[in-house]
């Protein structure tokens, strides 16, 4: 129950410093690739309809529109793979910077960026993001022989869900892992050692993520303000 207080007061805590005008300027990057995103989106859309008609050709159209339509259902799901993974690279360098801030603001500590750390810090934040696909995969494709064996396959979209939010978290709270010099090492430690904290933060970016529109812009803002604000109540005992 803790957890979920402390997400509950994080996030209320982003709202509020949002709303109040405070580091409104981190949604430019953000807006910026939802909108090449949302193009992306709409073309694949508008190239499935057109191919639809397949489906209306005699004898064969069925089981070429289903096939159509599992190519595109899986295009759909890598394009939003690739929104997470792309928002969470190039927009790395930012959200570190709108993490100090974050933090700076609770405390009053500073800290000195230059372009070092900046390449440092985006080679990080790509090599935690790769291998934290290739822990996913690994998971998944155990899951999924598991539910194969016991007929748990109705599980799986959860089972998925769950591995995606906790990755997408870790990722939130390594900008702060980071700042504070904590090796990539230590950092897996630390993830697996909280991992409702990494699953709940991460399940506010993803159910954030889907609100039409908006929705694109501001959950990456929003993940990386309530992973710094609840990294500081799990590490510093600060209130949120």
């Amino acid at each position: 129950m803790k957890a979920f207080k402390n997400h509950y007061l994080a996030l209320k805590h982003a709202l509020t410093l949002l709303l109040s005008g405070h580091f409104l300027i981190f949604f430019i990057p953000g807006l910026v690739i939802a909108s090449f995103y949302l193009i992306y989106i709409i073309i694949v859309g508008s190239v499935g309809s057109l191919v639809g008609f397949i489906s209306y050709i005699p004898w064969i159209g069925s089981y070429m529109g289903l096939a159509v339509d599992s190519i595109f259902n899986g295009v759909n799901s890598v394009s939003i793979y690739l929104y997470q993974f792309t928002i969470i690279t190039l927009l790395s360098p930012f959200h570190t910077i709108l993490s100090e801030r974050v933090e700076t603001h609770k405390n009053g500590k500073t800290y000195k960026s230059n372009f070092s750390k900046f390449f440092n810090d985006l080679l990080r934040t790509l090599g935690i993001a790769i291998l934290g696909a290739i822990i996913y995969l690994s998971l998944f494709l155990l899951w999924s022989f598991l539910a194969w064996i016991f007929n748990l396959n109705f599980l799986s979209p959860f089972i998925s869900a769950i591995l995606i939010a906790f990755f997408t978290g870790f990722n939130s709270y390594d900008y702060s892992l980071e700042r504070h010099g904590i090796k990539v090492k230590d950092s897996w430690v630390f993830a697996f050692q909280n991992p409702l904290q990494m699953i709940l933060t991460g399940l506010i970016f993803t159910i954030i993520l889907y609100i039409p529109v908006i929705g694109v812009v501001i959950a990456p803002v929003l993940l990386t303000m309530v992973g710094t604000i609840n990294y500081l109540k799990l590490t510093q005992n600060q209130s949120i």
